[in-house]
């Protein structure tokens, strides 16, 4: 069990900074209101984002307390309660069934994809595993022993799952089930008198929540209406069509087609690879001959798991993988059933080695598969750089790094120094209210001053100017002080959920100070502009390439720069861009301003002789290119080389 539990805890904690990248904003919701946990405001449900129970970002406010405002601490907090569910599952099973079959539970559930993924993300769906494996393991003692102090434990665990996930209101119907089946194989007396302790364990922990809710019944229940499959916004007029098409999705979801969302799974991944599902099969046959034969335990899986299904099936988007996490970790009995037959018909043939390495390798194929999926396969889709609002966690980053303070993009926990000079940030309110992990992710916020797009700030150098590009940058140009260094750099695409064209997500203008001197310039074009200064930055896949263009005359048209990297006087390498990755182009540029253009360099695979690196300037459309002069007016022709570009910089 420490065995599974270790594995388990490297399977969720490894490389949480980086996969998934980005945090989507749901994430960033209980983030926020972490960090007004921390300063002060306490609330029995979060009614932000559509109403939230609270246990989870309580515990995020710890996370986010010793790490900082990042992902990590956000996902660390989901890491631990995936971690404590392989132990918790092999104590429920066992209080239930029997040691060898809480081994294969925990197994299945440590190395099962769809809860390393639920684990990895900070969603407070997480913790509704747990405490339904605590309350079952406490409720399962407590049938055997009729211990009162048992059930009320058992009582007090159940009116906490409350406190998780919106699922767990369903679990009353589920209970009241297995009664009726008690009171069928006439087992009722073995819940008397220990569910009034029960009862009571439970009711006084729902209190709180319960008088919110009565109070607050629009807050804490509109959600579920929303969603629902009986509102004709979802269904279109087919009610039945749709009960029946969601209750096919549903039941696929095990061995056909998975959730689709990637923040939720591997898009379209069923929950179990073909032979822990065939074990799954096996093992719900088996469980319906046991409820039919008064096991208990048996019946109890069969039920939980076919009711807690009911969210997801009666809910829009079906399988819908948070909505049914109610079944989690009990559905890990119905394989653990049928792997644990499998076995022991081998052991009692004589075959006890074949028969570990018949569980063996069906546990170790599902662990193979999980891992590639998820550490391999995911993190290199699109959709999962989009589904996580990855460029809202790069806006951020960007922010912290340009002030000096907090999470710059790496790494679990954040620096703890403050802002160092007094640098600002003047930042599109678009971007702000959009994206709520910017608010979160954002480490000074007292030094970003959120503004509208009709009334564009006027801010002095050093300062960073981010703006939603799709309204036009030609009103920018007056906003930017002058006599600066201008760098503006494009963010990173973003696509939502209902879209299907990727888009720019902002233009960041960093702006700072940078005295010239007019006469001191690589070369000039057109009188009206130069090449001041230039810096490469080798690698063993590129040259990072940074120019530095000043205007001494507005140029009104509008050039392209290319820079072409030679070897021995072969092109090998071009990159041409409008400076400021189009968003400051040269017919913008004013006197005195000092633009900065990137180019990135591919190299090729064979080693490079001689390299040469050469600038030229082109107008666009018409192609044409513009001579190069040098300080002393003499022409240096089409294309400028740059000398010492094998340096670092220059």
């Amino acid at each position: 069990m420490a065995g599974l539990t270790a594995l388990a805890a490297a399977l969720r904690l490894l490389a949480l900074a980086d996969i998934p990248p980005g945090l989507y904003h749901d994430e960033a919701f209980n983030g926020l209101d972490a960090l007004g946990i921390l300063e002060g405001t306490h609330a029995i449900y979060f009614v932000a984002n559509r109403g939230r129970e609270p246990l989870f970002i309580y515990l995020i406010a710890a996370t986010v307390g010793a790490l900082g405002r990042t992902p990590g601490a956000l996902r660390l907090a989901a890491a631990l309660c995936g971690t404590l569910t392989v132990p918790a599952t092999f104590l429920m099973v066992r209080a239930w069934f029997d040691e060898r079959i809480a081994l294969l539970s925990a197994a299945i559930v440590a190395t099962t994809y769809w809860h390393v993924q639920l684990s990895r993300v900070g969603f407070r769906a997480i913790m509704l595993p747990l405490f339904i494996a605590l309350t079952l393991w406490a409720a399962g003692r407590a049938i055997r022993n009729n211990r009162r102090r048992t059930w009320l434990l058992a009582g007090v665990l159940y009116g906490l799952t409350f406190y998780t996930y919106v699922a767990a209101r369903f679990t009353p119907v589920v209970l009241l089930a297995f009664v009726l089946y008690l009171l069928m194989i006439r087992e009722s007396r073995r819940l008397w008198p220990g569910a009034i302790y029960f009862a009571g364990g439970a009711l006084t922990v729902l209190l709180p929540l319960g008088a919110y809710a009565l109070t607050h019944w629009d807050v804490v229940m509109g959600r579920p209406g929303q969603v629902s499959v009986f509102n004709p916004l979802i269904h279109g007029g087919d009610l039945l069509g749709s009960l029946g098409r969601q209750a096919v999705r549903a039941l696929g979801m095990f061995f056909v087609r998975g959730d689709t969302i990637p923040r939720h799974n591997l898009p379209g991944r069923p929950v179990f690879d073909p032979l822990t599902g065939g074990a799954m099969v096996f093992g719900t046959i088996l469980a319906a001959i046991g409820a039919r034969r008064r096991d208990t335990g048996s019946a109890l899986a069969l039920i939980w798991v076919g009711l807690m299904l009911v969210p997801t099936w009666l809910a829009e988007d079906a399988p819908h993988f948070l909505r049914a996490v109610g079944i989690l970790p009990v559905l890990a009995v119905l394989p653990a059933l049928g792997l644990a037959r499998i076995g022991s018909w081998l052991r009692r043939r004589g075959h006890r080695r074949w028969s570990a390495v018949a569980l063996g390798g069906i546990l170790l194929i599902g662990l193979g598969t999980t891992s590639w999926d998820y550490f391999v396969r995911y993190p290199a889709r699109p959709d999962t750089f989009y589904g996580f609002e990855t460029a809202a966690a790069t806006l951020a980053a960007d922010i912290n790094a340009f002030l000096g303070a907090g999470w710059d993009g790496a790494g679990m926990a954040a620096p703890s120094p403050g802002p160092d000079g007094d640098r600002r940030v003047y930042l599109d309110r678009r971007l702000w209210d959009e994206w709520a992990s910017v608010p979160f992710l954002i480490a000074a916020p007292e030094r970003v001053t959120v503004f509208s797009p009709d009334d564009l700030p006027l801010p002095s150098s050093p300062a960073m100017l981010v703006v939603w590009p799709h309204d036009g940058v030609d009103s920018l140009a007056d906003a930017l002080p002058r006599h600066s260094r201008i760098r503006a750099q494009a963010g990173p695409l973003a696509m939502g959920d209902l879209e299907r064209t990727p888009y720019t997500a902002y233009v960041a203008y960093v702006l700072t100070d940078k005295a010239r001197d007019p006469a001191s310039y690589v070369a000039r074009f057109a009188d009206e502009f130069a090449l001041a200064d230039y810096a490469v930055e080798p690698s063993n896949e590129a040259w990072q390439v940074e120019l530095e263009w000043l205007t001494w005359e507005p140029p009104g048209d509008d050039y392209t720069v290319s820079a072409r990297l030679l070897d021995q006087g072969r092109l090998v390498s071009q990159a041409d861009t409008v400076p400021g990755d189009g968003y400051y182009p040269t017919s913008l540029w004013r006197a005195g301003d000092l633009v900065v253009s990137t180019h990135t360099l591919e190299l090729p695979a064979d080693p490079l002789v001689d390299p040469t690196l050469v600038v030229g300037v082109y107008k666009w459309p018409t192609m044409e290119q513009l001579t190069g002069y040098d300080p002393d007016g003499q022409p240096l022709g089409p294309w400028i080389s740059l000398p010492d570009s094998r340096t670092p910089s220059h």
